[in-house]
């Protein structure tokens, strides 16, 4: 019998055991590791000071009302009390016809987990350098009703961070 419980289960072989056993002696290393990785993380001191108080095109929050859009400041993204701030970077080019899928696949995750998240913990939005009708229209097709969606397609948020290479190439899927 495998050294973590004498239940054996129906056809097991003893390779199977080991095998199992081994694999139930590792998750409690990784977890620990996870946890020692997070408190890592917790001890991040506060970054440094944004480039610029950049200016995003943002949409009406009803999908009913395409044509308002205004404009937003990085700063503005910040409600009282909140000092976090979790922007995701949809991959989504002004020129292309659809989005990343795999982009697409997060963010319907995360329009469930926002209104559990964004009330009391953290800020939440996702940018993407694609003109806001676009990113709207997709948004509207995937019913995110969630998520605070941002287009940076006309400032440098996006190489300035990380978000696409800084020579301007764009991503090809």
């Amino acid at each position: 019998m495998g050294k973590f419980h004498s239940r054996q289960f129906p056809g097991e072989s003893e390779t199977y055991r080991q095998a199992r056993d081994e694999l139930m002696e590792a998750e409690p290393k990784l977890r620990r590791q996870i946890e020692d990785v997070a408190a890592l993380r917790r001890r991040l001191p506060k970054g440094g000071k944004i480039k610029e108080n950049y200016v995003f095109e943002e949409g009406a929050a009803d999908f009913s009302d395409r044509t308002t859009v205004k404009q937003t400041r990085f700063s503005e993204l910040f409600h009282p009390g909140k000092n976090s701030l979790v922007v995701y970077s949809f991959m989504y080019a002004p020129d292309w016809e659809k989005p990343c899928p795999s982009c697409s696949s997060i963010l319907d995750r995360l329009n469930g987990i926002a209104p559990h998240v964004t009330p009391q913990r953290v800020n939440f939005a996702v940018t993407a350098k694609a003109p806001i009708q676009s990113v709207r229209d997709w948004a509207r097709g995937r019913d995110w009703k969630n998520l605070r969606l941002l287009s940076s397609g006309k400032n440098s948020y996006n190489s300035d961070y990380g978000a696409e290479p800084p020579n301007q190439d764009k991503y090809r899927l």
